[in-house]
C-alpha cells in the first residue's frame, strides 16, 4: 500500500468511533469498561459480544470473532478491506485519495462498467419476458411445478430467455449496448457475418451475483428435454470467474452468520430449491470443482460447512476433494449425502424440509466421509485391499493439525478394517516422516493433557501481557526464537508486534499486518483479564514454562527417533540417544524434574 493510502486509512480509523459504528448494527449497553450486546455474527440470546472503545476492538466470547472497526464492517457488509475503508470514509465525509490512472486502467474500468450495465439490463429484460409476455407462461408453469414461488422468483431475480436468436441483442442494442459489449459479457455470440446473436434461448435464466449482490453472469436451464445442454452458464469474463463466486451468497450470508453454518450444494437449482423450502443458509459452488478461493470466502463468514453434492460417483468424488480444500482453509467440514441416489433438489421436493435437515444433522465429519468413501472404493475383504485402503487414506490424516485428532481417526480406522491400531500408526509415522523428515510424531503419547493446558495458558498469558506492554516484547525475543509458540498464529502475532513495538499505537497497526483469523486472536487476547502482579515476573514465569515444555517435547522426539533407528538397525540411534540424554540432563539442571 502507498504511504498516501496508509495515511488515509489511519485518518479513517481515528474518525471512526467503534462504539458508534457497531451501534448501527447492534444494540449496545455499557457494563464496566466495555459495551455489550448480542453478537451479529452468530445467533445468541445472552450478550457475549463486547466492544472496547479504548482499544478500538470488538470481540465475541461466543464465536471468538474479533478485530478492529474495519474488520467489523468487512464482516457486517461482506466486503473486502478496501471497500470497508471506503464505506467508513464516506460515512465520516473523508475524501478518498485517487491515484492517477493509466490509460489501460481507465479502459479496463470503462469496460467493467459497460459489462456490469449490460448484465443489469439483461436481468430486467429476462424478468420482463418471464412475467410480462406470453412467452414466459411455460417457464412460469415449469417453475411452479418445481415449487418455486413468486417470492423466490423475485428474490433470485429469475427470468426467461425466449427462444429467439435476436430478442436480447436487439432490445439491449436499442439501449446502447453494442454487440462487442454483449459478447464480452457472455450474453451473445459473434455472428458469422459480423454482429451477434443471443447465447441463451428458450431457458429459465438465473442471474449469478457476487457477494455484494452485483450481477456478474447467468445460468440458463432448458424447459423442454430436446435442447442440449440442460444447463448453460456464462463463460469466463472480466466479471465472471466461478472460482471466486458462490451462488446465492448475497441472499444467504445473513442466515449463514446467524446459523453459524453454510450448506454448499453443487448447482444453483439445488440452492434455489433449498431456499424455496426455507433452508436459507444454502449456497452453490456451481459445479463439482470447489475451489480454495470459495473456501476462503466462506471462512470470512463461518467456520462450519456442510457439503451436500449429488449422490452419484462424480458428486462423491467431488466431496472428497472439497473436504481437503475446505479444511486447508481452516473450516470445520461435514458431508451430507442425500440417500436414494438423489440430488438435493430432488430429495427436498420429494421428502421435504425436515427430512433434508435430518440428513444434514446426521452428516459425518469430513475426514470420516473421506475414509468411508476410500474404503468403499477398495476391496477390503482381503488383506491386500485393506493395505491399499490404508495407503489411500493416509494423505487425509496428514492434513490433520492435531495429534489427538489423528489418533482418534486411526483408532476408528483400525476398528473399521479389523487391523492392529499400532500397525496403522506406524504407517502414518512413516508417511509423516516422508512428508517432513524432521517430524517424529508420537501418536500414543502427546503430552499429558494438564501439560498441554499449562503450556497453552503460559503462551496466552504471555502474549496478552505483551499486547498491553509492547515495549517488553524485545526482551522475550531470544527465548521465543528458541522455543516458538505451539498455538496457531501466535508466532506471527509476536513477530508483527516486534516490528511495531516502538511505534505510536502499535496494537492498532497490527491489524494491517495480520490476517482475519490472527486479528480475531488479538481481540480475544485483549479481552482477557491479565493476572495481577509484576508484569516482568509474569512474563518470566510464562517463558520458563514454555521452555520447559519445549525441552520435554525435544527429548521425546529424539527418544522416539532413537527407538525407531534401533529397531531398523540404523546406527544413527546412538546419536539420537545421546541427544535425548543431553536434553534430559538440561531439564533436570534447569527445572529439577
Amino acid at each position: 500500500m502507498s504511504a498516501d493510502f496508509n495515511d488515509f486509512k489511519e485518518q479513517v480509523r481515528s474518525h471512526a468511533d467503534i462504539v458508534e459504528v457497531v451501534s448501527g448494527y447492534v444494540a449496545l449497553k455499557k457494563r464496566g469498561r466495555n459495551f455489550w450486546g448480542c453478537c451479529p455474527f452468530h445467533g445468541e440470546k445472552t450478550p457475549s459480544f463486547s466492544v472496547n472503545a479504548e482499544k478500538n476492538m470488538f470481540y465475541c466470547f461466543g464465536c471468538h470473532e474479533g478485530g478492529d472497526v474495519f474488520k467489523f464492517i468487512m464482516k457486517s457488509e461482506n466486503c473486502n478491506f478496501l471497500e470497508a475503508v471506503k464505506l467508513l470514509a464516506a460515512r465520516y465525509g473523508i475524501p478518498i485519495p485517487e491515484k492517477e490512472k493509466t490509460a489501460e486502467e481507465i479502459k479496463r474500468d470503462k469496460q467493467r462498467k459497460e459489462l456490469s450495465e449490460a448484465n443489469e439490463l439483461a436481468v430486467r429484460f429476462y424478468q420482463s419476458c418471464l412475467l410480462r409476455t406470453h412467452y414466459g407462461r411455460a417457464a412460469l408453469a415449469y417453475l411452479a411445478g418445481r415449487g418455486i414461488t413468486q417470492q423466490i422468483i423475485e428474490q433470485f431475480s429469475i427470468g426467461y430467455a425466449i427462444d429467439n436468436f435476436s430478442a436480447l441483442t436487439t432490445s439491449l442494442g436499442k439501449r446502447g449496448c453494442s454487440a462487442e459489449v454483449l459478447i464480452k459479457a457472455g450474453l451473445a455470440l459473434p455472428g458469422k457475418n459480423g454482429g451477434a446473436y443471443d447465447k441463451f434461448r428458450g431457458r429459465v435464466m438465473i442471474p449469478i451475483k457476487d457477494a455484494r449482490g452485483r450481477v456478474v453472469g447467468f445460468g440458463g436451464r432448458v424447459i423442454g428435454s430436446d435442447m442440449q445442454p440442460k444447463y448453460m452458464n456464462t463463460g469466463e469474463t472480466e466479471l465472471f470467474n466461478k472460482r471466486f463466486l458462490l451462488f446465492g451468497l448475497d441472499i444467504a450470508v445473513k442466515n449463514i452468520k446467524a446459523q453459524h453454518q453454510a450448506i454448499v450444494v453443487e448447482g444453483y437449482m439445488d440452492a434455489i430449491s433449498l431456499h424455496t423450502a426455507g433452508i436459507n443458509n444454502a449456497v452453490a459452488s456451481m459445479g463439482t470443482a470447489f475451489s480454495a478461493e470459495q473456501a476462503r470466502i466462506l471462512k470470512r463468514i463461518t467456520d462450519n460447512v456442510v457439503f451436500c453434492y449429488d449422490s452419484d460417483d462424480a458428486g462423491r468424488r467431488a466431496s472428497v476433494r472439497a473436504v481437503s480444500i475446505a479444511r486447508e482453509a481452516g473450516l470445520q467440514v461435514q458431508v451430507a449425502g442425500v440417500p436414494h441416489g438423489k440430488d438435493p433438489d430432488e430429495f427436498i421436493r420429494q421428502y421435504g424440509k425436515d427430512a433434508f435437515l435430518e440428513v444434514v444433522r446426521q452428516a459425518p465429519d469430513g475426514i470420516d466421509f473421506q475414509v468411508e468413501e476410500t474404503i468403499r472404493q477398495n476391496n477390503v475383504t482381503n488383506l491386500a485391499g485393506k493395505v491399499e485402503a490404508v495407503s489411500n487414506i493416509l494423505p487425509f490424516l496428514l492434513e490433520c493439525k492435531s495429534e489427538i485428532e489423528i489418533a482418534g481417526h486411526i483408532r476408528k480406522l483400525a476398528q473399521r478394517l479389523t487391523i492392529d491400531e499400532g500397525l496403522i500408526a506406524e504407517e502414518y509415522r512413516k508417511a509423516a516422516r516422508r512428508k517432513n523428515p524432521a517430524a517424529a510424531v508420537n501418536l500414543n503419547r502427546a503430552a499429558a493433557p494438564e501439560m498441554i493446558a499449562a503450556e497453552n495458558q503460559a503462551e496466552t498469558v504471555l502474549l496478552a501481557v505483551l499486547l498491553e506492554h509492547p515495549d517488553m516484547a524485545e526482551d522475550c525475543q531470544d527465548t521465543i526464537e528458541e522455543v516458538g509458540f505451539v498455538q496457531k498464529g501466535y508466532k506471527q502475532i509476536f513477530d508483527a508486534l516486534l516490528s511495531v513495538c516502538d511505534e505510536d499505537k502499535p496494537v492498532e497497526k497490527l491489524t494491517g499486518l495480520l490476517d482475519d483469523e490472527q486479528v480475531s486472536v488479538i481481540a480475544g487476547l485483549l479481552s482477557r483479564h491479565i493476572p495481577d502482579g509484576d508484569c516482568a515476573k509474569i512474563i518470566d514465569d510464562c517463558l520458563r514454562q514454555m521452555k520447559q515444555a519445549f525441552l520435554k517435547q525435544q527429548y521425546e522426539k529424539h527418544r522416539l527417533l532413537a527407538d525407531e533407528f534401533e529397531r531398523s538397525g540404523d546406527k544413527r540411534f546412538i546419536d539420537e540417544l545421546m541427544e535425548s540424554q543431553r536434553i534430559q540432563h538440561e531439564i533436570k539442571k534447569l527445572y529439577g524434574s
